[in-house]
């Protein structure tokens, strides 16, 4: 298994903020919900993340370069 980078994460917040199926699926069953976005991305993910609130006023587009650069990565 290999672990996330901090642009992973991002992505993966970015999906949680634009996929309200995949933040319920993360919230309810992380691990399942990684490895499904792992196949999206062909990597195997091992950890379990929390996703923080969504920000005001960014485009959806953006989602992923604003969680790159403000979300730390979220893991236990």
């Amino acid at each position: 298994m290999s672990a996330p980078t901090s642009k992973d994460w991002g992505r993966i917040h970015a999906k949680a903020w634009r996929d309200p199926e995949f933040r319920k699926l993360l919230e309810q069953d992380p691990k399942k919900a990684i490895a499904q976005y792992g196949k999206e991305v062909g990597k195997t993910f091992d950890r379990i993340v929390r996703i923080a609130p969504k920000p005001k006023g960014v485009k959806p587009d953006d989602l992923h370069r604003h969680a790159n650069a403000t979300a730390p990565p979220a893991c236990c």
